[in-house]
């Protein structure tokens, strides 16, 4: 981060009231002590069970050189460190951030979407990288805390921003665009997360288009043909809007999709651009969409069908999503334990399939949480589907998991294939014993299941 504490002090409207060390340049933004460093500056957040302002001196002591503090906290504050008093830390945080982007003039691609918008994220950020230096979001960092973190890691070297935009709530998108000011808007599709807090797949449309309200007139809008619940959020937009998907009215559309040599070739269209034969680097009809997506976002940047190549031969995927992990007992497992709803459990265990092929197929299947009204509804439809791919075996975990395994016994799965587990050690165990070399197995749930912990134990299981 380019900027001093004497700067952040006044773009916050803060009061410094220790003025040590006011004009060194912070290094970076940090709201956790245990990893501050020196050159740092430190933003004590309130927490569930702690307060950030506990840990003003420990980050002090490792070398933090500014801080902010509530005005309202009895905090103990430290020597040696530019402290700068404000009425809220997470609107200095966002303000600070905001300050800070407003220095740069480059684009930034901001991408939302109830399932996708990591995928979509790092295929766009993957492709822009065969011709720009390009800052995308890392790990988590997609909400009112984690974006601000990341618009303060704009440099002079960053030519494009690729920033994941999350939410749970109306306002929060918007929140979000305003404060990283996005020229380009991506909307992948509209799900059932969160319905417990917006109520209906409208409300959640509804939420995702504030990403749209919030483009410049120059900016573009890159939307899911195929959505239709996005449509009635595109007909008042000033800006440009490029549509995707497998629609004849997308503006880039999936013509084709033919498997040569265990890939799949899709043919891209679009008006003004020759056709786009090109190999697509994730598996499921979900993720071409994300492909989709990324090529126009591209395409709008300027690059070539030869640099879209290019940039997705160095695609790096987030953590836990469709991870292939292979094992060395021969079985193959697909960790895509990040998060989950009806509609990317759906996808993933389409993903299994395809994958697995003749081979046995095994699912370990976690709570899926925030889905309101929609909630036995759709953990029944995933245990349909279940039934009907054929599994060797259907593991379960969480008490709204057991109606998955029930629906799948009511739609013809044998129950001696369908296993209810206490732990993730237990799945584990379970698998060890039914898993033969060549089996695929999928592991997903809500990210409170954190069923990436099976796999843990099935390493340990193995040996």
């Amino acid at each position: 981060m380019e900027m001093t504490c004497r700067e952040a002090a006044a773009v916050v409207n803060g009061e410094i009231i220790r003025t040590a060390q006011q004009d060194t340049q912070i290094q970076r933004l940090v709201i956790d002590s245990r990893v501050s460093k020196t050159g740092d500056f430190f933003i004590p957040l309130p927490g569930e069970h702690t307060d950030g302002h506990q840990f003003l001196v420990a980050a002090a002591q490792r070398g933090a050189v500014g801080c902010f503090v509530n005005r309202r906290a009895n905090a103990t504050l430290p020597e040696g460190m530019c402290v700068i008093q404000v009425e809220d830390t997470l609107q200095a945080l966002q303000k600070l951030a905001h300050a800070y982007r407003l220095r740069f003039n480059l684009p930034v691609v901001g991408v939302t979407g109830s399932v996708g918008k990591t995928t979509t994220k790092d295929l766009i950020a993957s492709v822009l990288s065969a011709r720009y230096n390009v800052l995308r979001t890392e790990g988590n960092l997609n909400n009112e805390i984690g974006l601000p973190l990341m618009l303060s890691r704009l440099s002079k070297a960053v030519q494009v921003a690729v920033l994941e935009m999350g939410m749970s709530g109306w306002g929060e998108i918007a929140l979000l665009a305003r404060l990283a000011l996005p020229s380009i808007g991506v909307i992948t599709n509209i799900g059932e997360s969160h319905l417990e807090m917006l109520g209906s797949r409208e409300g959640i449309a509804e939420a995702k288009a504030e990403l749209l309200s919030a483009l410049p007139a120059d900016g573009t809008a890159v939307v899911n043909a195929d959505e239709p619940l996005l449509s009635p959020h595109l007909k008042n937009l000033a800006c440009k809007v490029i549509t995707f998907g497998f629609s004849s009215q997308a503006a880039v559309r999936c013509a084709e999709v033919k498997s040569a040599q265990g890939a799949k070739i899709v043919r891209i269209e679009q008006e003004h651009y020759p056709p786009f034969m090109l190999e697509a680097p994730l598996p499921g009809r979900h993720n071409l969409y994300n492909l989709l997506a990324a090529v126009a976002v591209a395409r709008e940047l300027g690059l070539s069908n030869e640099e879209i190549s290019t940039g997705l031969k160095r695609l790096e995927l987030s953590a836990m999503r469709l991870e292939v992990v292979q094992l060395p007992a021969g079985y193959t497992v697909i960790n895509d334990a990040y998060n989950a709803s009806p509609t990317s459990m759906a996808a993933a265990l389409d993903v299994l399939a395809e994958e697995a092929g003749t081979h046995g197929k095994i699912a370990v299947l976690g709570d899926m949480l925030e889905l309101g009204e929609l909630e036995a509804e759709g953990h029944r439809r995933i245990g349909i589907l279940a039934a009907k791919l054929k599994l060797k075996a259907l593991l379960v975990m969480g008490t709204r998991a057991q109606l998955i395994a029930q629906a799948a016994k009511e739609a013809g799965m044998p129950a001696e294939n369908i296993f209810s587990c206490d732990s993730h050690l237990t799945a584990a165990k379970i698998i060890s014993g039914i898993a033969q070399p060549g089996d695929w197995i999928l592991l997903k749930g809500s990210r409170g299941m954190r069923m990436e912990e099976v796999l843990t134990a099935l390493r340990r299981e193995l040996g």
